[in-house]
């Protein structure tokens, strides 16, 4: 690695320096290696080398070389580039086995075996320097990076057979087979007058033609004639070679911490936009990994039900058990992630995904423990009250029962015996008192009862009617709570489909709902209430989030 940063900065610095009037071409062809696969391409850099020496070219050509061959013979044609001006043509013709990383790719020696990230430099030629040699001249430079046949073996941090190829503004970049370039620039780009484009359709076999492609254009203008102008890169203040060389290393290393540590020094330097972007993709390259990984999954509209019903049990709200990672569901997801010491994505893996259902099976599992146990202690304490008046031996017994325990054990017999009596006495007052108390009864309310009362204040309805009076008025205490998951039930079981869920899950779990029919009639609201005071929740009657997800918890 060390030989690569020193490679990187002598070309880049030979880079930096003016240019003079002498068309170069570099030319390395490897085909015989010592220890991998040999490829196709013996003989050829003579026939680069000879057709550009025609063409006027000065060449600095190899054959079959090592990694510190290569770097010395590019080393001496970026000395050659260093000392040219604006006018010279710029020609790089690369051929051998390849390998890449996200930062650079480089030509391997002919010595190579199995190179990886961290030793390549000392047996591989970079390609990102040489861009930048030819960037000094857009419109008159072009880049040739032959294709290898067959992959060469590559340990981490590399990929065979393959190598990112920068396109600096103006430069001409040509890959395809050695044969097809060769062509592309014997009977296109050096023959005078040819433009670009005109090049790439004279080329006899497949090139892949990027960068700078001009149809008026071409690399040596027509005998006689003015050379055309050429594309004039923005105008810049000169970078010195100390910055040139800063940037290099820091771009060897790759880090954000390292970026910044260049825009750090150099805030307005060259390279100040390519640190901000390579910033902003080192950090948000792992959001983007885990969305694609997430959308690998393909969730199905269940599974994310699911997921949200987990997160719900174990104390992450998504706000809604729809199916939809709308933006409550992802902050809930990402609360947990950072709660668990995952990195806040939002996005979930195969893994996650297995934890949060771990967690909320073992909720679960928790919350059913916790509800048996209050359910036993309420019907121990609900079955002594009931002993101690009497098991409803009286009126006044029974609804001191109904209003400790309106939904308990007991309730539906002392609601039959109260009713009996009612008719009992129904028949020993005279009828104008019956028909008032049935409409009393109908309407339902504070005001009608009171009513009642005043009117007839000494009948065998008072007590009723006073306790009554008094339920009603305990539910009115609660009435905001009340309403709340009135309109919190409407988004949660507020089809038929649902409510028949709910019915059969109550029905499942013990808690009798009367008829399954979705139609949430007094039965079944006092089976929701039964559930709830079970659950420990507030009791309303209605389905609220929290009743749901406890629903669907049962097992």
């Amino acid at each position: 690695m060390k030989l690569t940063r020193v490679m990187t900065v002598a070309l880049a610095a030979a880079a930096a320096s003016p240019l003079a009037a002498e068309d170069l071409a570099l030319v390395i062809v490897n085909a015989e290696y010592d220890r991998v696969r040999d490829l196709d391409g013996n003989g050829l850099d003579q026939t680069f080398e000879d057709a550009l020496e025609d063409a006027g070219f000065r060449v600095f050509a190899g054959a079959d070389l090592t990694g510190p061959q290569m770097q010395r013979l590019a080393g001496e044609f970026a000395a050659a580039a260093g000392d040219s001006d604006e006018d010279d043509r710029i020609v790089v013709v690369l051929s051998g086995h390849l390998a890449g990383s996200a930062a650079d790719g480089w030509l391997l020696g002919r010595e190579v075996q199995v190179p990886n990230a961290f030793g390549v430099g000392a047996a591989a030629l970079p390609f990102s320097p040489l861009a930048e040699i030819a960037a000094r001249a857009p419109g008159q430079a072009v880049l040739m990076v032959a294709d290898p046949e067959r992959e060469v073996e590559v340990g981490a941090g590399l990929q065979g057979g393959t190598a990112p190829l920068p396109a600096p503004q103006g430069v001409t970049v040509a890959q395809g087979e050695i044969e097809g370039l060769l062509d592309f620039l014997r009977d296109g780009l050096l023959q005078p007058g040819m433009s670009y484009a005109e090049a790439i359709d004279e080329a006899g076999r497949d090139v892949t033609v990027s960068g700078y492609v001009s149809a008026a254009s071409g690399l040596l203008p027509a005998e006689g004639a003015a050379p055309a102008p050429r594309p004039q890169p923005p105008r810049e203040e000169s970078t010195d070679t100390g910055e040139i060389a800063y940037w290099s290393a820091v771009r060897d290393i790759g880090t954000v911490e390292a970026l910044r540590s260049y825009l750090e020094r150099y805030p307005d330097g060259k390279f100040a936009a390519d640190a901000r972007r390579l910033i902003d993709d080192a950090v948000t390259a792992p959001q983007r990994r885990a969305e694609a990984a997430e959308a690998a999954l393909e969730l199905s509209r269940d599974q994310r039900r699911q997921i949200q019903r987990n997160l719900s049990l174990i104390g992450f709200d998504p706000r809604g058990i729809d199916g939809i990672f709308g933006p409550a569901t992802r902050t809930a997801i990402g609360a947990w992630q950072k709660a668990k010491g995952f990195d806040a994505t939002t996005f979930l893996t195969a893994r996650q995904i297995q934890d949060i259902q771990t967690a909320a099976n073992a909720r679960a599992a928790e919350l059913e423990r916790e509800a048996a146990e209050r359910r036993a202690a309420e019907e121990r304490q609900d079955r002594a009250y009931w002993r101690d008046l009497g098991e409803g031996r009286d009126e006044a017994a029974l609804r001191a029962y109904l209003k400790r325990y309106p939904d308990g054990i007991f309730s539906d017999v002392a609601r039959d015996r109260l009713a009996q009596s009612e008719d009992d006495r129904a028949g020993q007052v005279r009828r104008e008192v019956r028909q008032a108390w049935r409409g009393a009864q109908e309407a339902d309310n504070i005001a009608a009862y009171q009513s009642f009362l005043e009117r007839y204040p000494d009948t065998p309805f008072e007590d009723a009617a006073r306790a009554r009076i008094a339920e009603l008025e305990d539910q009115n205490r609660n009435s905001a709570e009340v309403e709340q998951a009135r309109q919190e039930e409407t988004g949660v079981a507020g089809n038929t489909v649902t409510r028949l869920l709910v019915e059969r899950r109550l029905q499942q779990i013990g808690f009798d709902p009367g008829a399954v029919d979705g139609a949430f009639d007094e039965a079944a609201r006092r089976a929701i209430r039964r559930f709830q005071r079970d659950q420990g929740v507030p009791i309303t009657g209605y389905v609220t989030r929290e009743t749901m997800v406890r629903l669907l918890a049962m097992r």
